[in-house]
Order: C-alpha cells, then sequence, then structure tokens
C-alpha cells in the first residue's frame, strides 16, 4: 500500500529535484517539471519562485530564495531550514532527471484517478470517448523518462532517410575535404582542436567561427587568452584580406579601407557572441551558453572554447589530470545536454618537439587520457614549415583527423596565410586551377 501511495505522491523525488536544483541551478532551464506536478503545494511555491528568479535572470540560492518567497510564504513552507534540508540532502545531481521523471510519472497517475471517479457509471458513448481521450493524453508523449520515446527516435530516424537532405547534417566547417570527413560539425559532439603554440589553431578556430556565421549559424566564442578587440581585429583581417600588422596599425590604402569598412558591416550582422571574461568555469560557460541558446533558438549554434587549460573549476583537485578530467567530462555532457557542438581547443606537450617527425598525436595532448575518452573528434594541426624554414611545405598547415567517434581519420591540407590568418581549401584551388 505504501509503494502506491508512493506512486501518486512521491514527495521524496519531488523534495530530490528541487535539492537538485538548489545545488546546480542551470538544471531549472532544461526541467520539463511544471509547477502543478508536484503535489505539496509547499514545493509548488518553492518551484515557482525559482521559475520567476530563472526569468528574471537572478541567482537561484538560499538569499534569492527567501527573498523572492518573502518571510511569510517562507515560514509557510518550512522556513530557511526546509530550504537547506533539499539542498543538503541531495548527494549528486546525476539522477536529477530519473527522478524528474518520476515526479511526472506520479502527476499523471493522480489526474488519471481524477479523471476515474469523475467516470459515470453507466457511461454514454461521448462521455466514454471523452475519458479515454483524457487518459490517452496523460500516456501518450513524454510518458517515458527520459522525455523522448524510442518510437519518436526510430521515427524520426525513419523520417531523415526517407527526406535525404542534400546538405550537411551538422555546421559547416567551410572546407570541402573536412566537411567530406566529418559531414560538418555534429550537434552533441566534444571536439577537440590541439595543436603547440602559435601553429595556428587560435586562426583555425576563428575561421570555423567565420564560415559558421556566413551560414546563419550562431556563434558563442569564448576566449580566456585574447580580449573581444584583438579577436575581432583578426577576423577583420581574415574577411577583407588585410595584413593583420597594416590593419592595426593604419597603414592601409583608400581601397583596403573601403574593404574593411565594408567587411565590418557584414560582421556587425552576424550573431556572433565573443565572452572574453577570464577564469570561467564550466558552470559560467554553461549558464551563459544556455542563456544565448533561449534568445536564438531557430538556428542553429557552435560553441568554441579557447582553450581548455585556462578553464578554471570550483572544485580543487589533488591532480592537474584530475582536474582536466572533471572539465572535459561537463563539457561533453554540456554539449549533449544543450545539443550543439562545442570546439575546445587545446595544448600539445613539449613531446612533440622531441621527436624527428614533428606530427603530434593524440599522447601529445596535456593530460591525454581523459580529453581521448570524452573527446568525439580530436583535431591536431601540424605545420611543417612552422619547425623547418626551408620546408617544400611553405604555408601548408595538416588538419589530422586523429579521432571521430562516428567517422573516418585522417589528414585534410590547407593552405594558411599567415599575414591575414585565412585558411584556404586547397581542394578548391586545385579544381579552378
Amino acid at each position: 500500500m505504501q509503494n502506491n501511495h508512493n506512486d501518486v505522491y512521491n514527495i521524496e523525488a519531488e523534495q530530490v529535484v528541487l535539492g537538485c536544483i538548489l545545488q546546480k541551478p542551470e538544471l531549472i532551464k532544461d526541467t520539463t517539471v511544471k509547477s502543478e506536478e508536484f503535489s505539496w503545494e509547499k514545493h509548488q511555491t518553492i518551484f515557482k519562485a525559482m521559475k520567476e528568479l530563472d526569468k528574471d535572470d537572478e541567482p537561484i540560492d538560499y538569499v534569492t530564495l527567501v527573498s523572492k518567497l518573502g518571510n511569510i510564504t517562507t515560514e509557510q513552507i518550512g522556513g530557511v531550514s526546509y530550504l537547506l534540508q533539499l539542498g543538503e540532502a541531495v548527494p549528486s545531481v546525476e539522477p536529477f532527471h530519473f527522478y524528474e521523471g518520476l515526479v511526472k510519472k506520479a502527476f499523471k497517475i493522480r489526474k488519471a484517478l481524477q479523471i476515474l471517479k469523475s467516470f459515470e457509471f453507466t457511461p454514454s458513448e461521448e462521455s466514454l470517448y471523452h475519458t479515454l481521450k483524457l487518459l490517452n493524453e496523460l500516456t501518450d508523449e513524454g510518458g517515458d523518462i527520459s522525455g523522448v520515446s524510442k518510437q519518436d527516435v526510430l521515427m524520426e530516424i525513419y523520417d531523415e532517410l526517407s527526406n535525404k537532405n542534400e546538405g550537411l547534417s551538422g555546421i559547416d566547417t567551410g572546407f570541402l575535404d573536412l566537411n567530406l570527413m566529418t559531414d560538418g560539425f555534429q550537434k552533441g559532439d566534444l571536439i577537440i582542436l590541439a595543436a603547440r603554440p602559435s601553429v595556428g589553431k587560435t586562426a583555425l578556430a576563428l575561421n570555423f567561427a567565420i564560415n559558421a556565421c556566413k551560414k546563419n549559424t550562431k556563434v558563442i566564442f569564448f576566449s580566456f587568452e585574447m580580449p573581444q578587440k584583438q579577436l575581432l581585429y583578426r577576423i577583420l583581417s581574415s574577411m577583407a584580406g588585410i595584413n593583420s600588422m597594416f590593419l592595426r596599425q593604419n597603414q592601409m590604402t583608400d581601397e583596403e579601407m573601403d574593404r574593411a569598412a565594408h567587411v565590418t558591416g557584414i560582421i556587425d550582422k552576424w550573431d556572433l557572441v565573443i565572452d572574453d571574461y577570464p577564469g570561467q568555469t564550466t558552470f559560467d560557460i554553461n549558464l551563459k551558453i544556455r542563456r544565448e541558446i533561449r534568445k536564438t533558438k531557430e538556428n542553429p549554434s557552435l560553441v568554441i572554447i579557447d582553450y581548455l587549460q585556462l578553464i578554471k573549476t570550483d572544485n580543487s583537485y589533488d591532480r592537474h589530470d584530475l582536474k582536466i578530467a572533471a572539465i572535459t567530462r561537463e563539457l561533453k555532457i554540456m554539449a549533449k545536454e544543450l545539443n550543439v557542438p562545442i570546439i575546445l581547443l587545446s595544448q600539445l606537450n613539449r613531446n612533440v618537439e622531441q621527436r624527428a617527425d614533428k606530427r603530434p598525436y593524440m599522447s601529445d595532448l596535456r593530460d591525454s587520457g581523459s580529453i581521448e575518452q570524452d573527446a568525439d573528434v580530436i583535431l591536431l594541426l601540424h605545420r611543417d614549415d612552422y619547425y623547418n624554414n626551408n620546408s617544400d611545405q611553405k604555408n601548408k598547415i595538416e588538419i589530422n583527423i586523429a579521432k571521430q567517434r562516428n567517422g573516418p581519420v585522417g589528414p585534410v591540407d590547407l593552405l594558411f596565410v599567415k599575414e591575414t590568418g585565412t585558411f584556404l581549401d586547397l581542394s578548391k584551388m586545385k579544381v579552378s586551377g
């Protein structure tokens, strides 16, 4: 009997959901639970206050929650001690979506019981149809704890196969051979872009951003080393084809000045967000991405983070590799939950410079174990002329797809114009030539 009661009034599940939100406030943005689905009125009150705080872009914590509720309402729900109890009783936020599903399930059972109680003893055909329709609505759509049933996913796959899109399945990289290998940057993927300093990883990341913006994709670029103004100068140099040194020193011809003015107008219209605030944690990054995605839900989004080793953590770790593991794991979960590709730049260690062949391997990634495990795609950059001034591969850069969970691996060559930070597609140049 107790189990049946828990199915109808799952107070513990409601407490876990609220406690998880207190521990990790950004969960409020993804939850599909509604306030009326809580069985306890005080839980409904707390949840409504949380939603209002989120709507006003205010943090969700004990102080703001008490302020939003007011002293009288706070006492009615059990006081500050009850709020503290909710937050402290949750050991981990990992099972949040499971308990969220239990809350919704209990609500559906309560609604079904209400409908059945109103059922006429000798029903007419019309009332029978109405009752069955209401029950069906409760068990249809979203009855699965994960929120999406297997049948829904299979139908989505069937529709995609039946109506094959001639374009890419992911976000256009802007480079033919790279598109052929990856089919674009895929939603939910964590993509590592790694190289030694000054090889060109930030420049390539900016080219990815430029190419995505040209296709009406929203780009959210986190730069923890370079200020926004410097990045915009580099984008302007690449787009206008003007030597970056001449651009910064304002040593341009009239024709170049006209090009720069024209390109500035184009960049201004892009949905490009550059966040150069230093010392951010994965929590900060998560919160800002969610906020930006909410503004433009209709367009795809691409997230670029420059770079991994500059991301901070809220927790302290005895070893640096454990810190990196926590960060990459959080970013992979973030990419999957938000359904966006995240390009994460990373440094390579010095081992690559101690070999005769300077081409990097995945083992050259700093603290590579966790990065290799969490990444869906790993892109390693190599320039022979970076190490050899007499190289016959001048301005040629190799992007080695060292790992791709759902596609082939291998090298892709591009032309790198260092003066403007521009990457050019060699395949297209050969065709045009």
